[in-house]
């Protein structure tokens, strides 16, 4: 029995630990995929540790998103900071975040 990654990320979302997010590329349609975002200074290992960024982390196959490019979650733009990066064998992806001010 293989690691499937969107049984566990159906999972997170129902219990809350997922956000929504949007990605607009150039060219197509709005991309909707979820996400479990990060804001500095939250409690994160089970309170051993506090976040010191804004970072999303996302499923591999929903979204291939690139340094430079704006994403939004809770009606907030973010910037991708740098090329994201592949966590353990590649399901899932993290990107370092940096806000939009307008």
């Amino acid at each position: 029995m293989g690691f499937h990654s969107e049984r566990f990320w159906s999972a997170f979302q129902g219990v809350g630990m997922l956000d929504e997010a949007t990605y607009q590329p150039p060219v197509g349609d709005l991309v909707v995929f979820l996400g479990g975002f990060k804001r500095p200074g939250q409690v994160v290992l089970d309170g051993m540790a506090h976040t010191t960024d804004f970072s999303i982390e996302y499923l591999a196959s929903a979204v291939e998103l690139k340094r430079n490019f704006i994403i939004t979650v809770d009606k907030v733009q973010y910037k991708v900071r740098q090329t994201p990066l592949a966590n353990g064998d590649g399901e899932f992806f993290t990107a370092l975040l940096d806000e939009v001010t307008p």
